[in-house]
């Protein structure tokens, strides 16, 4: 069969694939109890955030392990300029974007000269310090106690004050950064971020301004981990320091391992993997963190490339190695 007609039926296949999966998910929150609906609310939210750390990790090879912490940051900015300053849903999650995308360039720029391994211990300084002024700072974040009263998002009149509703509002949100992100890693921008994940030097020599392709990463990613973080807040109603701890950074990291480093679809896939587990082994709650490493070092001898993810990313002595490296070396901590 000639090649150019195998790669139509693909194409077929692939766009009807898409059809019916987005289909399923428009119909998923009429035939699922109220549970199930918010487990799936959780994963669109998960998804942006995870979407957003593929683009740092996955595709442009910085090992940000603060992850959490902007997410964090988006959720805060939200919640204290709706509380205090009763500002519309649509300014406060805009706002906690480019505020975090703002915090994102200042940690980037400094850690530019330094290596990646150097880089994730920085990230994890951020995410130290953020803990630390969540907790102490009262007069802003109230401290341990959070921020409650955080009203639910509310767009053109409309508001998302049901599960299903906002559902529907966290899907379109997925669906946009998808897109986007997607648009993006296609785009020259995107291949020059490929091309610094691969060799620096390589890309230098070609007219790739590396310095720069990483702060962009970094902008542009921790901009969504804070528009994820503002959803998080308006879904919830409210928000505290024990939702932005360093095991939930990692969790992000696991979910772009698992889904496949280096594939937008699979930081989809790995949120919804993550935050399904739990639920099936809710049984085995006493035993979750053991389940949980157990599947990690399953998926690293035998898919390193992760479920959605290319061989070109399962290679050993690169970047995602290291991150692979660093991950089972923690979980056989937590289960030692």
């Amino acid at each position: 069969m000639d090649i150019r007609v195998l790669k139509s039926t693909a194409k077929k296949h692939k766009r009807l694939f898409i059809v019916l999966l987005f289909v399923a998910v428009i119909i998923f929150p009429w035939v699922s109890s109220g549970m199930t609906i918010r487990v799936g609310t959780n994963i669109m939210i998960y998804s942006i955030l995870t979407m957003g750390a593929m683009l740092i990790c996955g595709y442009t090879g910085m090992l940000n392990q603060g992850m959490a912490a902007f997410y964090g940051v988006g959720a805060y900015a939200s919640a204290l300029l709706a509380v205090n300053f009763d500002l519309p849903f649509i300014v406060c999650f805009l706002a906690a974007g480019l505020i975090t995308a703002l915090i994102g360039v200042i940690i980037a720029v400094p850690c530019l000269r330094v290596e990646t391994d150097f880089l994730s211990l920085i990230t994890i300084a951020f995410a130290n310090i953020f803990t630390a002024i969540l907790n102490n700072w009262t007069g802003l974040t109230r401290g341990p106690s959070g921020v409650p009263g955080i009203p639910p998002a509310k767009l053109f009149g409309f508001e998302f004050n049901t599960p299903i509703r906002n559902f529907y509002l966290m899907f379109g949100v997925v669906v946009l950064t998808y897109v986007i992100l997607n648009n993006l890693i296609k785009s020259r921008i995107g291949r020059a971020l490929q091309a610094v994940r691969d060799n620096e030097i390589g890309a230098s020599s070609v007219g790739v301004n590396v310095n720069n392709s990483k702060v962009l990463a970094f902008a542009i990613g921790t901009f969504f981990a804070g528009l994820a973080g503002s959803l998080m807040a308006h879904f919830i109603g409210f928000v505290g320091p024990t939702n932005f701890t360093f095991d939930e950074s990692l969790l992000v990291l696991q979910m772009c391992i698992i889904g496949g480093l280096g594939s937008m679809p699979g930081a989809i896939v790995g949120a919804a993997f993550f935050v399904i587990m739990p639920e099936v082994i809710r049984p085995l709650a006493v035993y979750r963190v053991g389940v949980g490493g157990v599947i990690m070092i399953l998926c690293m001898l035998f898919r390193p490339q992760g479920i959605m993810g290319s061989r070109a990313y399962a290679g050993k002595g690169g970047f995602q190695e290291k991150i692979r490296s660093f991950l089972r070396k923690r979980q056989q901590a937590k289960q030692a």
